[in-house]
């Protein structure tokens, strides 16, 4: 219900105080006082005027001001926590309901009933794999009662949003809810925190374990077992010493070091095929998560400066969450203010959580920590009973539970469904297969403490000090890197999730035996995590690198190596003695389009380039030499730079395939991706020999000279842009940039509501902030495209903050971070008095 700014002048400003200030002004004190009387008069009934005062059909006491800048992000100032976290949910729900409707039922499995059939497994794996409403209920009960009055109250702010729009769907409801037939329902405890269960532990799962597995079964196959052992652990070594850590070795509190002595048998019958399986669905769940905007791909990357390393000498923060380029964007921005309490910043849809922000004392941000959470267990099934499994000596039965799924048919009639999973002590049975009486079932070490990390999240806003925001960190139980800097000079890094103490005659790259004699021997204290604070480096970098020397991530070991992408960032904070906001800026730009693989294998090339001492290559040496790395088009005319780009991008994979594609046979396909990965490509680096690093090869993959095998390829580059480009003259050889749209298909496939704006592709995080913490507070920039608000209105309208922010974006422009109230009133474009009746 809207009141009149006349109605809230008359309640704010009594008819008695007006006769008071006029018989002042008519006592005769002079018409300079008069003039300025009914200057500051006028003055107050037009700031009154700009003030929309929202009456909210509530328990609720108290009330909260929503001040608007001029990007459409709300800063909100309450008097106590009820009101800040329920006016959070209400804005958020304003500006994003369908986004919110879209990942509550993306994540309770129930995406189905709207989108159709297609869905229909991905909401099965979700509720096989997700917990009932009454579990999730029971974890709510036994938060503190800090977290459950935050997570009831944003609830109920949804909620009182999702009651007004349904009183005006017209107006109030955003186009897709007209399109889909979707009528949006209040929000409960259980759905915010199943959200963040749900979402954060897609983040985390892996399932990699099998199908490094199937590629070692085919390795045997192909190779006999000497050689695919050799071949096996060359691919996925267990830790490459010249990994580049986050915290260097003088700074890494407690490394855990591991023991390598195995001795279980990890040759499972029927693994291929139960691979493939699982394959199939996991892409399956992927391209259906993708085409609901949920996010799965995230990466994220951040730089942390200490004073000796800053020219202004403050302490500088950066962070790019990596989250998918979607319309609207996966993380919202906010400020929050209410008594003792400031902060401003963005997290993930759905979650009263500033995961990238800023308070008045310190800045913090967060990546992925790409950690091992989780393991496939390979269960013995009873061949009388496939329903029973074999466990410490005992058939064991295994749970069972029923779901009903509702979807739409092709011809968008409601259809019905009712489907059984089935449970170990280990967590979900993802397959079983009968025929060679083994299934296989997950285990998540986090299971069943999301409500924690919920905790844990939330209370890391409030922390005051380092000390506090590191205990926080101990309560996360999910892979995640943490990072602090405040305006005494400190920063910190904190490596984040509840890590099992595994057994150790397991191979931790392959599935596990779940006949109960190789279980988790309990979790590694968080005490023990890697952590860092005020490194001798001067300064904290990641780009989902370890965390630490000798912290492994057992079946994702491909991703930690010599050639990783975080060197990057390394090389260029330490090319400078000194750094500011905009050096660093500049490093990320560097890091959005650089080509990963110039790093370590451009020179290697030249080298090679310069010792064949051949005229046909001159032309190609000096195009190397002359291009930056980067793939620019700063003509703009549609064309990357530089025949470089071209020549390296064609030159590349033939490098890789010469090398590993006869070698493997069969196996390359499904190796090809692991080898060649997007954090780096460590086994070509020691294989064509240019690894500084400790760490050998065992298998003889090459009996040529490094030289001849880049040149080869090289040559065969050469002839197929001359062929394509039908021209000897390589300046002509540009190749059309890569163009990238904050997603240009809908739900569903069909057109998306929204921007068609086009800007070259980076690697590059989907959100930018940068910080530096100042004596006198914090004071930076960021961007959150494609826009703040997400509503369309029926007619198609897109609101005027829906994609106001892909320019700055695309042109790596930024709008500062408004943290003051003075800042905030100076960039008010409106203001909402969201009140609160008892």
């Amino acid at each position: 219900m809207v009141k009149g700014p006349s109605l809230l002048l008359a309640k704010w400003f009594p008819i008695s105080q007006f006769k008071k200030i006029l018989v002042f002004i008519l006592k005769g004190e002079g018409i300079r006082l008069f003039k300025k009387g009914i200057t500051l008069f006028l003055t107050l009934i037009l700031l009154l005027a700009s003030i929309t005062p929202v009456l909210a059909d509530s328990q609720k006491k108290g009330n909260a001001r929503i001040v608007r800048d001029n990007y459409g992000v709300p800063h909100i100032y309450a008097n106590n926590v009820e009101d800040l976290y329920f006016t959070y949910g209400y804005v958020m729900a304003q500006d994003r309901l369908f986004q919110l409707e879209t990942f509550r039922r993306g994540n309770n499995g129930t995406i189905a009933e709207v989108f159709g059939e297609k869905f229909l497994a991905r909401d099965q794996q979700m509720r096989r794999d997700g917990y009932t409403d009454q579990e999730v209920q029971e974890m709510i009960t036994n938060m503190d009662n800090f977290s459950k009055k935050v997570i009831r109250n944003f609830a109920d702010g949804i909620s009182l949003y999702v009651e007004e729009a349904l009183k005006n769907p017209d107006e109030r409801l955003s186009k897709e809810f007209h399109d889909y037939k979707v009528t949006p329902k209040e929000w409960t405890e259980v759905d915010v925190l199943r959200l963040f269960m749900s979402s954060m532990g897609v983040f985390m799962d892996s399932e990699q374990e099998i199908k490094n597995a199937q590629i070692l079964a085919q390795l045997e196959k192909q190779f006999g077992k000497e050689t695919a052992k050799e071949m096996f652990d060359d691919i996925f070594w267990e830790n490459d010493p010249a990994s580049p850590s986050t915290l260097p070795d003088e700074g890494a509190v407690n490394p855990v070091k591991k023991d390598t002595k195995k001795a279980a048998n990890q040759q499972f019958p029927g693994i291929e095929g139960a691979s493939e399986t699982l394959s199939e669905k996991r892409d399956d769940f992927v391209s259906t998560s993708e085409e609901l905007g949920l996010p799965l791909k995230i990466g994220s990357n951040a730089v942390v400066i200490g004073p000796e390393k800053s020219a202004t000498g403050n302490a500088l923060l950066m962070g790019g969450p990596q989250y998918n380029f979607s319309a609207p964007g996966s993380v919202y921005e906010v400020g929050l203010h209410a008594p003792g309490f400031d902060i401003e910043g963005s997290g993930l849809i759905g979650m009263p959580i500033i995961m990238f922000g800023t308070k008045e004392n310190y800045a913090f941000t967060s990546t992925y920590g790409v950690g091992n959470l989780v393991d496939i267990f390979v269960e013995t099934l009873n061949p009388e009973n496939p329903h029973q499994y074999l466990y410490k000596g005992k058939w064991v039965d295994m749970k069972k539970k029923v779901e009903t799924f509702q979807y739409r048919d092709s011809n968008g009639e409601l259809k019905e469904e009712t489907k059984e999973f089935y449970s170990t002590v280990h967590g979900p049975v993802t397959v079983i297969d009968e025929k060679n009486n083994t299934a296989y079932s997950k285990a998540w070490s986090f299971r069943g403490t999301e409500a924690q990390s919920w905790s844990a999240y939330l209370k890391s806003n409030w922390a005051e000090t380092m000390k506090e925001f590191h205990e926080e960190a101990k309560d996360m139980t999910m892979s995640i890197n943490w990072y602090y800097a405040d305006k005494e000079g400190n920063i910190g890094h904190f490596y984040t999730g509840k890590y099992p103490i595994r057994d150790e005659r397991v191979d931790l790259r392959l599935p596990t035996p779940g006949t109960g004699e190789y279980e988790w021997k309990g979790f590694i204290d968080p005490k023990k995590h890697p952590y860092g604070i005020n490194p001798n480096t001067g300064y904290i970098v990641n780009w989902n690198n370890r965390p630490a020397s000798n912290w492994g991530n057992g079946e994702l070991s491909f991703m930690w190596g010599e050639d990783h992408r975080v060197q990057q960032f390394i090389d260029l904070v330490n090319g400078k003695d000194k750094l500011t906001i905009d050096d660093i800026d500049d490093i990320n730009y560097h890091a959005s389009y650089v080509n990963l693989r110039t790093k370590k294998f451009k020179p290697m090339l030249m080298e090679a380039l310069e010792k064949a001492n051949n005229p046909k290559y001159q032309e190609v040496y000096q195009a190397l030499e002359d291009w930056n790395n980067l793939n620019e088009d700063n003509d703009k005319d549609g064309l990357f730079d530089s025949p470089a780009v071209s020549i390296f991008e064609a030159w590349w994979p033939l490098v890789v395939d010469n090398l590993y594609q006869e070698k493997l046979g069969e196996a390359y396909g499904p190796l090809k991706g692991i080898i060649d990965h997007r954090y780096g490509s460590s086994l070509t680096l020691r294989v064509l020999g240019g690894s500084n690093g400790p760490l050998e090869t065992q298998y003889q993959w090459l009996n040529e000279d490094p030289d001849q095998v880049m040149l080869a390829a090289l040559d065969q580059a050469l002839q197929k842009l001359e062929d394509e480009h039908q021209s000897e003259d390589i300046s002509q050889w540009l190749k059309p940039a890569r163009m990238m749209v904050f997603t240009n298909t809908s739900l569903i496939g069909l057109p998306q509501y929204g921007s068609e704006i086009k800007f070259l592709e980076a690697n590059r995080g989907s959100e930018n902030h940068y910080i530096e913490l100042t004596k006198n507070g914090p004071i930076g920039e960021n961007v959150n495209p494609p826009g703040q608000i997400g509503f369309i209105s029926k007619d198609g309208t897109l609101h005027k903050h829906y994609d106001d922010q892909i320019e700055l974006f695309a042109n790596w422009k930024y709008k500062p971070v408004l943290f003051t109230k003075q800042d905030v009133n100076k960039n008010a474009v409106s203001t909402t008095v969201l009140k609160i009746k008892k």
